[in-house]
């Protein structure tokens, strides 16, 4: 059936009836959607939330559903005031006009009361993502977003959390038994026998550490840990030694783990430079003066290159208020719709003639209408679901680069390296030899002993005997039409972008993407032309006041 991805029909006989499970909260949600797939929803289901699933689950047995497990009718909604879509009045009198629901409409700030505690929610919710990741699973990702949301609710609060009731009275959707019971203990005596067996475990250890790396997911670190890989160093080290020896019984050891870290392919060029550069990409931060430099050379290079018109934005952590991060997420565009286009692809080419790009991959804008009627639910994890086109690399950056004053300088050197190189400024007309270098997809080295040698040794060199360090930056070019849409999902996070997106569609029968607002029948039935404006989700907008759900 077209519609499974929402509803999961379990057709049992206890009591003669037929159970219907789903993870949406209402009756009339369940009942608009058997009338979009034109199905009649039998008279005699019994409609139940997923709970009741995870309760059979855990008695391992089929129950017969209780009044907790069944979905109820959703209350009329109270007519919203016309410019309530775009009021920023959150006093308190607001509030009470709307009921907090849903994530999205939390204040969840940066600094907040209840660090410890959702510290420690935290820690569980990314056991559970490895769990999933490893055995794929889905009653661990449930306890992921469940423990994720818990803390969330945690960070919302405005006063230090004394008693659990202060908690279920004002996300009572959103803690489930097991984060109350986990909250009460660390309340009660200030530590928690589970999350202190989940971060004395090596499986936890190795694969926060493992996953910290860029190029390796959950699956991969489970594979590394399974073979005996339990650290960086230990792959950095293990991969080294393979390469020296040759043919013979050490290269014959090693083979299970070689296979697991072939050498070829650009994936695996990024993985390679994940290792190598490790120290520099985790425990080194992007400070906000690299990003904000970062962000007015890419400016500064776009008008060199294509003339005025284009914005650059600097989005993900830094936008929702971070003083560091782990990446540099810059989105362009331009103020004429489609002249954004090719810009990442020129940035890339001019990046690696200037000698700064260690790894870069390019990814064509993939976006048409036939992609709304696929990935409906935000289900990863990690999904950002967007198709712009984007270039996502490691580059090289100076010590005195995180000084703006600097720019017009610095792109001046730069296009001088472009020009003295015999080609146009957009990489164009280059000798066969150069092609290589200034093709948008790009790897300065061409073994991992030569990643590990550039970046000084398997414990890389110190910055200060370097001179620069590596860093992740993603290029996104987004249509001008599509911009407020992407700025939304790029700032993120995701865990805030799930729950407004489960708000468009449960609330206002609209899919929200990075690439726009549209009408969910219109998708279903393949029309997508229609593009909404972001106050028809008639959502509470709240001013960025350092506010995040991480």
């Amino acid at each position: 059936m077209q519609y499974n991805i929402f509803i999961d029909l379990i057709q049992i006989s206890i009591i003669h009836s037929l159970i219907l499970v789903t993870e949406l909260d209402y009756i009339q949600d369940v009942e608009y959607l058997f009338q979009l797939a034109s199905i009649e929803l039998p008279s005699n289901a019994a409609i139940v939330s997923t709970k009741w699933l995870s309760d059979c689950i855990r008695a391992k047995a089929l129950t017969t559903p209780e009044k907790q497990h069944f979905l109820c009718r959703k209350a009329p909604e109270k007519k919203l005031p016309e410019d309530s879509a775009t009021s920023t009045d959150i006093s308190s009198a607001s509030a009470a006009a709307f009921p907090t629901e849903f994530l999205c409409q939390m204040r969840c700030p940066l600094e907040h009361h209840n660090a410890s505690l959702a510290q420690a929610l935290s820690v569980l919710a990314r056991n559970s993502e490895h769990q999933y990741g490893i055995t794929k699973d889905q009653q661990y990702y449930a306890k992921a977003l469940a423990f994720d949301r818990a803390a969330a609710c945690l960070k919302s609060l405005q006063q230090p959390l004394l008693s659990i009731s202060q908690l279920t009275d004002s996300c009572p959707r959103y803690i489930g038994d097991h984060a109350i019971r986990i909250i009460t203990e660390l309340l009660n005596t200030g530590a928690s026998a589970e999350v202190d067996a989940v971060t004395g475990s090596d499986l936890y250890q190795c694969m926060t550490n493992l996953t910290a790396v860029y190029g390796v997911g959950q699956a991969l670190a489970y594979k590394w840990y399974s073979c005996g890989v339990k650290s960086v160093s230990d792959a950095t080290h293990r991969l080294l030694r393979h390469h020296e020896c040759g043919e013979g019984q050490q290269q014959k050891r090693d083979s299970e783990l070689v296979a697991l870290l072939p050498m070829g392919g650009g994936d695996h060029k990024r993985l390679q430079t994940g290792l190598a550069f490790h120290n520099d990409l985790v425990n080194k931060p992007v400070a906000l003066a690299e990003a904000s430099y970062f962000r007015d050379l890419i400016a500064k290079l776009l008008l060199e290159l294509r003339g005025p018109g284009f914005t650059v934005t600097l989005v993900g952590g830094f936008s929702r208020g971070k003083s560091t991060g782990h990446d540099c997420d810059l989105l362009i565009t331009h103020d004429v719709e489609g002249r954004e286009a090719g810009a990442v692809s020129d940035l890339a080419r001019v990046l690696t003639a200037a000698g700064m790009v260690i790894h870069g991959t390019f990814e064509a804008n993939s976006f048409s209408p036939s992609v709304l009627s696929r990935d409906f639910r935000v289900k990863e994890l990690r999904s950002t679901l967007d198709h712009f086109e984007k270039w996502l690399g490691v580059i090289r950056l100076s010590s005195k680069d995180t000084d703006s004053s600097t720019v017009d300088r610095d792109v001046e050197s730069i296009m001088a390296k472009i020009d003295g190189n015999g080609c146009d400024r957009q990489g164009e007309g280059l000798p066969a030899a150069k092609r290589r270098a200034l093709s948008p997809n790009y790897c300065a080295f061409d073994s991992f002993a030569e990643a590990v040698a550039m970046a000084g040794g398997e414990a890389g060199a110190a910055y200060a005997s370097r001179g620069w360090l590596a860093r992740r930056v993603d290029l996104i070019a987004v249509p001008r039409s599509q911009y407020a849409y992407a700025l939304l999902g790029w700032t993120g996070n995701r865990l805030f972008n799930r729950d407004l997106r489960l708000f468009a569609q449960r609330q206002r029968r609209m899919k929200l993407t990075s690439h726009g607002l549209f009408d969910l029948q219109k998708v279903n039935n393949g029309c997508a032309n229609q593009i909404y404006k972001k106050k028809d989700l008639k959502n509470r907008y709240i001013i960025n006041e350092n506010v995040s759900i991480d």
